[in-house]
């Protein structure tokens, strides 16, 4: 990246975009190559891309996410009140004396007080019905807005917003289809309103149906008095030697634990603690970026963390009257986030009765306020600072980012979203302020062809474009967030690309994707993206383990392919595998590029029809290997530090089985080819060629099978450990595949591939056996085995078995153009090589 700092989202009225750079030379493998940069496919992102759009025609259901929402969930972190209001909501550190005079101005108006008091009384019936809440709720928040908003504030000055009440009312365009999902309170702008007269006579009057792109943030109102995260199942940050847990409102039924902060009053009805005259309670210690130490107990009680995923937290099973509402409140920040809004960071707020806590995601953590009891008086105050700071946050700071999207500001006040969410950022325009010699250009957004909607991780999102720039040319914008410390996608291709211009490699160029501009935006130091990962620099861990992973706003620009299921004739089909099997070989010894990801949704067709020397028509279908957001260089992976890897890569029915059970803590070539081989079973076992209408045409294309579907049991488990032992056991029977009749050509591929990956994985577990004994019994030197080749399972499988079968294909894939012989074309020498730290 450049030198020059990183222009802020939220303050600037121009952005500028930066080409993404090598950020490292990629000789030498850093400590952290795979580890803290490596995108979860674990969490609500992985629903999305299991078997791209084909399984799931009709929609996906709320039941379908919960489980992966709950991954996600696991990376929060428990923060005090305090903290959560200057990081997240942008507070100023002295608000009580800024804002002092509006809080009490709001304390003293009359309509607060009624709906204060008619909301504190409803808290005190015992009630467990949650309805009666919403009113009160509301007046009482609309109160604060209509008196910091009538007169003038030193510091208060914002988004002109309201509080509505949405009983019942299913928000419109989120990704949940189907499901009852409807957040009690939607806080609009307040230009979304039913007619355009609402503004003129004062009354506010919000939409029939209101879009999740209409919601500045929302509320969820519960009666339990139990529903509150208590912070004791999650990580926690210490700031100042402060324990959030110590501020933390505890429900009115619960006597303060020992965790209560001494010498602070108790709130409410609960009588002092006995913590109140003892010391401190002991706070144990680490860095984020820091094992714990084997010695160190934790205030919590803990669970092991996970070896295969240590980058999340793994406690003592969370109180399900806290673990269902944590889900809820995880499904309005996806539904928020997956509008396409590109959105950067959203917040909701939980409130149980007389308790209020702050949830806050970034793609990167979610940030979990301790409570505060809104019935006390110190409560009462941060009540109202919380409604003045999301008055006061600019759209940009509510995480809708508009500066160079300008349509996203117009989003939020537009009642009149279309019913298709594929067309929402339809003819919205993003404009690109580029460096020189550039010249500034703007894309006009199509249709969402594809999204990966998610709380954390890269949550990547396609739609179509046209540019001035580039006339006539069919193209994709693809956003994404990745980690704003690993190589760019761009970075791979140009290196591929360059490498293609060789004499004997130019036929490798029809395989890569064509991509035309790429740019990061890393946020400025003002930003909340920064706010928030500065929590992590200085602060302490406590009761869990938690890498915090700072993420960019990644856009990339390319040609449009088409889908692998947008074929209809078997050879095409087969050629396609062909092609990215020998380009991934390619990539692999020529510019030194392990893909990593192989999966139907990263595998695209190149289509070109012209007339022939004849003059007549002539189509020829190319297989294109894309998106190498989770690709390395090969030469890092030779010193194995995928060894440090937070997040197995790929796509789990996709994925090696060693990768997935962690028996292998390396990415190597062959788990590559093991995941297309599962392409290739799952395409050709799962799907049949029919006449389909997209559009206005009709044509034979992929869909898939009606009725039984084999290996169903892929797509549904979503134990990571069991899903590899499943694999592992279909290896093992080495049972004939199950195929569509349409590609019954493709088992003389498919099952001698199953045998030689079975006989790979049987002669290792025989290997590890007998080396086993030997260690056992003891051995002499003379009987000491030649080490076990894992690269290719004891010389079973490598790209030459891989693709043999191939030359004896007959019927509809005979003839199939084997585009890569490593013989005839060698490797190059690698330049550069590891530094001697690293060898």
């Amino acid at each position: 990246m450049s030198n020059t700092p990183p222009r802020s989202l939220v303050q600037s009225n121009q952005i500028l975009f930066e080409t993404p750079k090598s950020k490292r030379n990629p000789s030498v493998a850093p400590y952290d190559d795979v580890s803290s940069n490596t995108p979860s496919t674990r969490g609500s992102a992985a629903v999305m891309r299991q078997e791209g759009n084909t399984d799931r025609v009709e929609g996906y259901k709320r039941n379908d996410y919960d489980s992966y929402i709950s991954e996600d969930l696991k990376k929060r972190v428990f923060v005090d009140f305090e903290t959560f209001l200057q990081s997240a909501l942008h507070v100023p550190r002295d608000w009580r004396t800024l804002w002092g005079p509006a809080i009490e101005a709001v304390k003293a108006n009359k309509e607060f007080r009624k709906g204060k008091t008619e909301y504190c009384k409803q808290c005190n019936d015992g009630g467990s019905v949650e309805k009666p809440f919403y009113e009160p709720l509301m007046e009482t928040a609309n109160a604060v807005l209509d008196v910091v908003s009538a007169s003038k504030f030193d510091g208060i000055s914002g988004t002109p917003q309201y509080y509505h009440v949405n009983d019942r009312g299913k928000l419109q365009g989120g990704v949940i289809n189907n499901s009852d999902l409807s957040p009690d309170l939607v806080v609009l702008h307040k230009g979304c309103q039913a007619t355009e007269d609402s503004q003129t006579t004062g009354e506010l009057r919000p939409p029939k149906e209101i879009h999740w792109a209409n919601a500045l943030h929302v509320l969820e109102v519960k009666s339990h008095n139990t529903a509150i995260c208590d912070g004791d199942h999650i990580p926690r940050l210490i700031i100042n030697e402060i324990d959030p847990l110590w501020n933390h409102a505890p429900s009115t039924k619960r006597k303060r634990g020992k965790t209560a902060r001494p010498g602070t009053p108790t709130t409410g009805s609960d009588p002092p603690s006995e913590a109140s005259s003892k010391k401190r309670p002991p706070v144990e210690s680490h860095t984020s970026d820091q094992p714990r130490s084997k010695k160190a107990k934790t205030t919590s009680k803990l669970l092991p963390v996970s070896e295969d995923d240590p980058g999340s937290s793994v406690s003592t099973p969370e109180p399900q009257t806290q673990a269902s509402p944590a889900v809820q409140i995880g499904s309005y920040l996806l539904e928020m986030f997956s509008v396409p809004l590109l959105r950067s960071h959203a917040t909701v707020c939980l409130v149980d009765r007389d308790r209020l806590q702050l949830y806050h995601a970034n793609r990167s953590v979610i940030l979990v306020s301790s409570a505060i009891n809104i019935s006390t008086a110190p409560g009462l105050d941060q009540f109202i600072a919380v409604i003045i700071a999301f008055h006061c946050l600019s759209l940009g700071q509510n995480g809708i980012l508009h500066t160079f999207a300008e349509g996203n500001a117009e989003l939020v006040k537009n009642t009149k979203i279309p019913s298709d969410d594929r067309a929402i950022q339809k003819q919205n325009q993003l404009l690109f302020n580029v460096k020189e010699p550039e010249k500034p250009f703007t894309l006009i957004l199509g249709d969402v062809i594809s999204r990966e909607p998610a709380i954390i991780g890269r949550s990547t999102v396609v739609l179509r474009a046209t540019s001035e720039k580039w006339p006539g040319e069919k193209l994709v914008v693809k956003v994404s967030w990745p980690s704003d410390t690993r190589d760019s996608e761009n970075e791979f291709v140009n290196k591929a690309i360059e490498e293609a211009k060789k004499k004997e490699s130019t036929w490798a160029a029809k395989h890569l994707p064509k991509i035309f501009w790429a740019g990061d935006i890393n946020f400025g130091t003002d930003s909340t993206f920064k706010s928030v990962a500065n929590l992590f620099d200085t602060a302490t861990l406590v009761g869990g383990n938690f890498k915090y992973e700072r993420r960019a706003l990644r856009i990339i620009v390319q040609e449009e392919l088409h889908p692998l299921k947008s074929l209809g004739d078997v050879k095409e089909i087969g050629q396609v595998f062909v092609d990215v099997a020998c380009v991934h070989r390619w990539l692999h010894d020529h510019p030194g590029i392990l893909h990593r990801d192989p999966s139907p949704n990263n595998i695209m067709c190149r289509i070109i029809e012209k007339p022939n020397a004849t003059g007549e028509p002539s189509r020829k279908v190319y297989g294109v290997l894309t998106d190498y957001d989770l690709s390395s260089w090969t030469v890092r992976l030779k010193n194995d530090y995928t060894k440090t890897s937070q997040q197995r890569t790929g796509t789990p029915p996709y994925m090696a089985q060693e990768l997935l059970d962690g028996t292998s803590a390396t990415h190597l070539y062959r788990h590559d080819l093991e995941s297309l081989f599962y392409v290739m079973l799952l395409t050709c076992g799962r799907h049949e060629l029919a006449n389909e209408k997209v559009g206005s045409t009709t044509g034979r294309r992929m869909v898939m099978r009606g009725g039984y579907r084999p290996y169903k049991g892929w797509f549904n488990q979503k134990d990571y450990g069991i899903l590899g032992n499943e694999k592992s056991s279909f290896f093992t029977r080495s049972k004939p595949i199950e195929l569509s009749p349409c590609f019954e050509d493709f088992r003389a591929w498919l099952q001698p591939l199953l045998f030689q990956f079975a006989d790979g994985f049987t002669l290792k577990s025989f290997h590890r056996t007998k080396m086993g004994r030997q260690q056992y019994y003891g051995t002499s030197a003379g009987e000491v085995d030649n080490p076990f080749d894992d690269e290719t399972l004891g010389n079973n499988i490598d790209y030459s078995s891989f693709i043999e079968p191939v030359r004896r294909l007959s019927g509809e894939l005979e003839g199939l153009v084997i585009r890569y012989d490593p013989k005839a074309i060698p490797p190059p020498t690698p330049t550069g090589a590891p530094s001697a730290d690293d060898a």
